[in-house]
């Protein structure tokens, strides 16, 4: 294995742990120059393809509503932070319009405030839109297997975190993650790119930042080639392809600087740190930079190969000369209650919360 490969932690090893998970979480998760900040779970339960399959299709079909019908479901009294939000966060200093976001509680389908006075925050869920039939209930099943994920990984974390003088939390980390009524949930839609797109990695589909969280679980993504037929009545359904280019994805910086792409095969998850994991371990765990690149001009072999397979295999499809791909992808976020300190300033999550949107949001005016 290379110094940029990930660290790979079978799901088994979770359940059951012995003396070399602290090892392996302390390569993958430490702010040493040598970890990469994240780690894959493979060998998951048997149900977690379909599962995945399901939810990010549904998530495609949600995106391709009208946009008066997908703002119906934002909700900018909650900054956007639940239901749809597109071009509402801010990323490389402008309004972020090439993602729209779905965002709910994974867990519960409400949330208490940021503050002790704030109102509570109801889930918001799309019922009666044609082609998003079940999007409840396949956004709350792929979101238990994960958060189950996370909630191991977050024990495996703790005698690490222990390590740390002044702890600011009393709690576990697995406490902090499984007693919380805060975890989020973002499934994600990266809308095709206008125009011909880079070959060279740049964070243009989504800024370089950290996420906030303790952990974030990462669902691998789906891409979706979006066919132009030659005849305008002609409605293709979307097909599902190989990673478009080597260049497309995922990308992480590295302790020591570096940038890698971080492949997550399609029947694993993989979970990187957060700032407030760095903040309770006295940065023994570190937060994990990343962005994601977008598809370059030309599509990769393998995905031509696909393409090409499926115009012998349609005969609607044999008019088929170009198209656009989308990428959809969910990212779960295990994050404190509110009320939980999170630093040893005595900071609290909704505190922290409060000031790192600041950070990625426009005022609705």
């Amino acid at each position: 294995m290379s110094d940029d490969s990930p660290i790979t932690i079978p799901y088994s090893l979770l359940l059951s742990p012995d003396e070399t998970l602290t090892p392996l979480i302390r390569r993958a998760f430490s702010s040493a120059p040598t970890s990469l900040g994240l780690i894959i779970i493979s060998d998951l339960p048997s149900s977690f393809p379909a599962l995945r399959k399901r939810l990010l299709l549904l998530s495609n079909a949600f995106a391709q509503l009208p946009e008066e019908t997908r703002e119906q479901y934002a909700d900018p009294s909650t900054a956007y932070s639940f239901g749809w939000s597109q071009g509402k966060e801010v990323m490389n200093g402008k309004p972020d319009t090439l993602k729209g976001s779905y965002y709910n509680n994974p867990t519960f389908d409400e949330t208490p405030g940021l503050t002790p006075d704030a109102p509570s925050y109801k889930n918001i869920w799309p019922k009666d839109e044609e082609g998003c039939e079940g999007y409840e209930e396949a956004f709350k099943a792929l979101c238990k297997l994960m958060v189950d994920v996370g909630v191991l990984v977050a024990r495996a974390c703790e005698e690490i975190v222990q390590e740390s003088e002044g702890l600011a939390s009393q709690k576990s980390v697995e406490e902090l993650v499984g007693q919380s009524r805060a975890n989020k949930a973002r499934l994600l839609h990266y809308f095709p790119r206008e125009g011909s797109a880079p070959e060279e990695i740049d964070d243009s589909w989504c800024g370089t930042h950290i996420d906030h969280s303790l952990l974030t679980v990462l669902c691998p993504s789906l891409y979706l080639f979006h066919p132009t037929a030659k005849a305008a009545d002609t409605k293709l359904e979307p097909l599902i392809i190989p990673s478009p280019s080597k260049s497309t994805g995922l990308f992480i910086k590295t302790r020591a600087g570096k940038t890698i792409q971080a492949t997550i095969p399609e029947n694993c998850l993989a979970l990187q740190t957060g700032e407030t994991l760095e903040l309770l371990s006295s940065n023994r765990l570190a937060a994990t930079p990343h962005f994601v690149n977008s598809t370059a001009s030309s599509l990769g072999r393998k995905a031509l190969e696909a393409i090409e397979r499926k115009k012998e295999e349609s005969a609607e499809w044999k008019s088929v000369e170009s198209g656009v791909v989308s990428r959809e992808t969910l990212a779960v976020f295990l994050q404190p209650n509110k009320d939980e300190v999170v630093s040893p300033e005595g900071e609290t999550f909704g505190e922290f919360s409060a000031r790192v949107r600041k950070r990625h949001y426009v005022e609705d005016k």
